[in-house]
């Protein structure tokens, strides 16, 4: 019989073994399990911190954007006066430019066919000999 309660308690004690390295590998398996949690949840509010400084920025860039917009919106509106009054001098002069264009070419045609006879009188007229 004492080899039987012998072998009884061999098993006992391996049981027990067995199950102390069941819960110590439990716990190291737990404990890797939070280190990846907190890990985890370090990294959310990273990233949570990242996206609330982002969208500040953002509202700071609109904010930025929307006053260069009113600044350019108001500098066209000052300028306008000017610009309108450029255009119409520019019309003008082009006209004038055009109306001595299509003089010229005229003046031109007409001494080419009135011939020598129109430019002896001006050679006359301007006391050339």
């Amino acid at each position: 019989m004492a080899t039987s309660n012998d072998m009884l308690l061999k098993m006992l004690e391996q049981l027990r073994d067995d199950f102390r390295d069941e819960r110590e590998a439990s716990r190291q398996s737990r404990s890797k399990l939070h280190e990846r949690v907190d890990g985890m949840a370090d990294d959310v509010g990273a990233i949570r911190g990242d996206i609330q400084i982002l969208g500040e920025v953002d509202g700071q860039i609109r904010g930025e954007v929307q006053a260069l917009r009113d600044t350019v919106e108001a500098n066209q509106k000052s300028v306008q006066p000017t610009v309108d009054e450029w255009r119409r001098i520019r019309a003008i002069g082009l006209g004038i430019v055009g109306l001595l264009a299509i003089g010229g070419v005229s003046l031109g045609a007409a001494l080419a066919w009135a011939g020598e006879g129109v430019v002896s009188a001006i050679r006359h007229w301007l006391r050339i000999p």
